[in-house]
């Protein structure tokens, strides 16, 4: 492994201790480093660069410690460090196929808000009222003038049975007004029944994706679940192990307390558990350490067996 500094500086060997050194270094950038693929000249003077092996299946996960999860949970340790081994839990194919297709309902999601944004299509509640109440609306104006134009044929009938010509043309005009005004009306409620109608397969559409996307995620997350179960009963034995073998080590090597914590202690200890899953991973990528349980770079790659940057 070979670490340049972006001052130029340049670290080699399978354990770089910058703790120890007051480099004053973000452990995210770091392991951003680690995972970089960017195909430029080891040579050239630039940002900080590690020349190390690309990183494998598990370093996702476990290419720091403290991990990135808050409260890494012993099962998504250990299904890390099974991948990193090359093993499989039965339920893979299924749990692939799954996140497959809720990326692709998401994505599909995404779309649509993106072309409703587009489009200024409001499918909230909100909208769905208030076209409800516009359709409502237009229906009562559109009966309203009904009435008033069978009131005014009735009426013109009247005068022209009455022989009163005057009263008759008056009384028409009135009429071809308020048809006039029906018709516009019977368009304005047309087209909010529309406009409704289509903000109606919108909102089911929005709520079947949801429901569906749920679904998928439970579907999802159980699958996740057996594979960590899966993991846990295959790994669990070796894990308890490291825990026990990082309980042992030596007071020099591990927090400054009166005496080294034992194994019940240690596996409530979030960065005790990832160092654990860790030491029974097989990584080739190195790892990036910010945590204090070893007294230098040494002796966490030492113990771990894996390269170690120490920040």
């Amino acid at each position: 492994m070979r670490l340049r500094l972006p001052d130029g500086s340049v670290y080699e060997g399978s354990a770089i201790d910058l703790a120890s050194e007051s480099v004053d270094i973000d452990a995210d950038a770091v392991v951003a480093a680690v995972r970089a693929d960017d195909g430029t000249d080891a040579t050239d003077p630039g940002p900080l660069r590690i020349d190390c092996p690309s990183p494998g299946p598990g370093h996702d996960r476990l290419g720091r410690v403290p991990v990135s999860a808050s409260s890494p949970s012993r099962g998504w340790l250990l299904a890390a460090g099974g991948r990193s081994r090359g093993r499989r839990a039965p339920v893979a194919d299924d749990l692939a196929r799954l996140e497959a297709r809720l990326a692709e309902h998401r994505d599909r999601a995404a779309e649509e808000v993106e072309a409703d944004e587009r489009e200024g299509v409001d499918t909230s509640a909100a909208a769905l009222r208030d076209a409800r109440r516009r359709v409502a609306a237009a229906g009562d104006d559109e009966s309203r003038l009904r009435e008033r134009v069978a009131t005014l044929r009735g009426r013109v009938n009247a005068h022209r049975d009455a022989g009163d010509d005057e009263a008759t043309a008056a009384a028409r005009e009135e009429l071809v007004s308020a048809a006039t005004e029906l018709s516009e009306v019977e368009t304005e409620r047309v087209a909010a029944e529309q406009r409704l109608s289509a903000l109606e397969r919108a909102v089911r559409a929005d709520r079947d994706g949801r429901e569906a996307r749920l679904k998928l995620a439970d579907a999802v997350e159980n699958r996740r679940r057996e594979a960590r179960a899966h993991f846990a009963a295959e790994l669990g034995e070796a894990f308890e192990a490291a825990l026990r073998d990082l309980a042992s080590l030596p007071a020099t090597a591990t927090p400054a307390v009166d005496s080294p914590p034992g194994p019940a202690a240690l596996e409530s200890d979030p960065v005790a558990r990832a160092l654990a899953a860790v030491r029974l991973a097989d990584l080739s990528a190195p790892v990036v350490l910010s945590c204090g349980r070893f007294s230098d770079a040494e002796a966490a790659a030492d113990w771990l067996g894996v390269p170690v940057v120490r920040c």
